[in-house]
């Protein structure tokens, strides 16, 4: 059995209302290729981003861990 048969056989029992939702990601994962550029992941959204320390070096007020109290 060809792929793309077995693929056909897992939608076959999707229910309708579901189908532009699969169409959607089955396009997105499509364009994805054809970019060639990874699909982005929405799982990791801090990925890539610029990390701020704001005071590194002073030390941390024991009054400020909540933790403790």
């Amino acid at each position: 059995m060809l792929v793309q048969e077995l693929i056909m056989d897992e939608m076959n029992p999707i229910p309708a209302d579901k189908l532009t939702e699969l169409y959607r990601l089955v396009r997105q994962f499509r364009l994805g290729l054809v970019e060639g550029q990874p699909m982005p992941d929405d799982k990791y959204l801090l990925r890539k981003q610029k990390i701020v320390y704001h005071e590194p070096f002073e030390p941390v007020v024991l009054a400020d861990w909540d933790v403790l109290k």
